[in-house]
């Protein structure tokens, strides 16, 4: 079982890395787009501030990062099930605990994408009623 824990956390460590050393790579340069952006406006400046990031896009962001790692966890946790169930060799035992992670994490997958379309649903209801 340690061997598996010690697993999950170099995926999870793994892909944190990926995911910032993306999105480094990605702001580092604009690829152009400056320069295509004043082509197609005929040289008006464009007012954007970096420094002051909206606190919804912040707050949407994080969200976004977190069900990254959530899906992360449930592919995990579908792999690892289904690992348990191709060495289960007929062990009924094994692959009634298979089918249980399995299920357990779809379950937990659905909650959590529900508690995200309702979140976003009502905070999108809320933010149109106050403007």
């Amino acid at each position: 079982m340690k061997f598996f824990y010690h697993i999950f956390i170099l995926a999870v460590l793994l892909s944190l890395a990926l995911f910032i050393s993306q999105n480094v790579a990605l702001a580092a340069d604009n690829y152009g787009l400056d320069t295509t952006a004043n082509q197609a406006f005929n040289n008006t400046t464009i007012p954007h501030s970096p420094d002051k990031a909206d606190p919804g896009a912040t707050i949407g962001r994080i969200i976004g990062i977190a069900l990254s790692f959530v899906g992360i966890i449930f592919l995990i946790l579908v792999i690892y099930g289904g690992f348990i169930w191709m060495t289960a060799g007929g062990n009924e035992e094994k692959v009634k605990q298979a089918i249980d992670l399995v299920t357990q994490a779809g379950i937990g997958l659905a909650i959590v994408l529900a508690a995200y379309l309702l979140t976003k649903y009502l905070g999108g209801a809320i933010l149109n009623a106050l403007r």
